[in-house]
């Protein structure tokens, strides 16, 4: 088995410049080529691609505009986020809370 620890490669200066700081424009088009970032892609590629994946893509965009649209997001004041490993994948080790309010239209 191989693992390859993401959280450590993707903070290495000699990969990424400002590896330790938020930058959003990694995933937007380069305007110097007009290109996208090539990123990893969840349902692999290829032949034996995922046969659900546009739906799936899709369904989590109308769900997630969905929710920025009728709901704002607060972080609760005070938590220690603490990146954990699991697999091949992050997540915070003690969870993230967040206030989920309605809007008022």
């Amino acid at each position: 088995m191989i693992v390859i620890n993401t959280y450590v490669l993707h903070r290495r200066e000699e990969y990424w410049p400002n590896a330790l700081e938020f930058g959003h424009k990694r995933w937007m088009h380069d305007t110097a080529t007009n290109l996208k970032p090539k990123l990893a892609h969840p349902f692999a590629a290829g032949p034996r691609n995922c046969i659900g994946q546009n739906f799936a893509l899709l369904e989590v965009k109308v769900i997630l505009a969905m929710f920025i649209q009728r709901c704002t997001f607060e972080l609760v004041p005070g938590q220690i986020i603490v990146p954990e490993q699991k697999g091949v994948t992050m997540s915070p080790k003690y969870g993230m809370l967040v206030n989920l309010k309605k809007r008022n239209f």
